[in-house]
């Protein structure tokens, strides 16, 4: 588990509160005592902040979850590792119990959650490819603990053969989805962030036909309509083909430049093709992110104040609002049946 020390005025940000608020809910006996370093100042881990999550009734919840969030381009090198991993890092220091899904074999999601692709045994091929006694894995039985509240299932090169095994499989469209509907079963997570590979394959519309939640990521350069078109189209055919609608759809902007014109006439287009899918939030270019890809860490660990983190938190309050929002819409219909 990944161990890192937080200074009062940043585990109050994280739990949503004020200083003040923290250190009277301290001085009051609601919480225990913070922990002191050498020169007796206050400071908290992530357990010390996941307690007094709990002890003061801060930690969100999703009905009916966990929901499912796709990060999903056909097109490579969009940022798409970079946004699935840090969405996950981000919902799961909110609070939410988040679990990473590792969907691609080249692993960028495990390695920028510092973790080594090769260490891992078993990966996401053994929770939908049974084994010789008929049996597929459970999470458990391959995840990762990050920190108290984010899970990872890893992925590896050993996935390379995933779509060919898939295609042997009886219902082998649906492989994620049962994978999906045992870890419901399980409630142990409240969001599952999968990190797609980018194309169009077996895995991917497994992928697809399991999500809540799809996140394109575009990267704005001259190829961006190309692919975006490409993938409503395929989103078209699987909801005439198998009947599935993906009930929430949304366009982050990525790797925005305000100085360079094209950016800014290829913003404008998105917006005006796509409209509602597109997200307010734009992610600029920032050099933290390669900066915090080399060091195998979260931007928001590595550089936690710079634009490309404050754009990713930005993102993801604009992700859960869609979700509260959608959850909320679905408990008032359920409430009315």
């Amino acid at each position: 588990m990944l161990q890192r020390t937080f200074k009062p005025v940043d585990a109050a940000k994280i739990l949503g509160m004020s200083r003040e608020r923290l250190v009277t809910y301290e001085r009051d006996g609601k919480i225990p005592d913070s922990q002191r370093d050498e020169y007796g100042n206050r400071f908290y881990t992530y357990n010390d902040i996941e307690k007094i999550r709990d002890l003061i009734q801060k930690r969100p919840k999703i009905q009916n979850g966990p929901v499912v969030i796709a990060v999903f381009n056909m097109k490579g090198g969009v940022g798409k590792s970079t946004i699935s991993s840090n969405l996950a890092w981000k919902t799961a220091e909110r609070g939410y119990r988040t679990l990473a899904i590792d969907a691609d074999p080249q692993g960028h999601m495990t390695t920028s959650l510092g973790q080594e692709p090769a260490d891992f045994e078993r990966t996401l091929l053994q929770m939908l490819i049974p084994d010789a006694k008929c049996e597929t894995a459970r999470v458990d039985e391959l995840k990762r603990v990050i920190t108290p509240t984010l899970d990872l299932a890893p992925a590896n090169l050993s996935m390379c053969s995933m779509n060919l095994l898939l295609f042997q499989q009886p219902e082998r469209e649906y492989r994620f989805r049962r994978a999906i509907e045992r870890i419901k079963k399980e409630n142990d997570y409240n969001i599952v962030v999968v990190d797609s590979p980018p194309a169009y394959d077996l895995t991917s519309l497994n992928i697809l036909l399991a999500c809540d939640f799809l996140l394109a990521p575009v990267k704005l350069d001259g190829n961006s309509f190309y692919g975006l078109q490409y993938l409503f189209d395929s989103i078209s055919d699987i909801a005439k083909t198998y009947r599935h609608t993906i009930p929430m759809i949304k366009i982050v902007a990525n790797h925005y430049h305000g100085s360079y014109s094209v950016s800014r006439q290829i913003l404008d287009g998105l917006q005006e093709n796509y409209g509602d899918y597109v997200m307010s939030t734009v992610i600029r270019q920032d050099v933290s992110f390669d900066k915090a890809n080399a060091l195998r860490q979260p931007v928001f660990l590595m550089a936690p104040t710079s634009k490309g983190s404050r754009d990713l938190e930005s993102m993801t309050d604009e992700a859960l609002a869609v979700i509260r929002k959608r959850n909320a819409a679905e408990c008032s219909y359920e409430k009315q049946a």
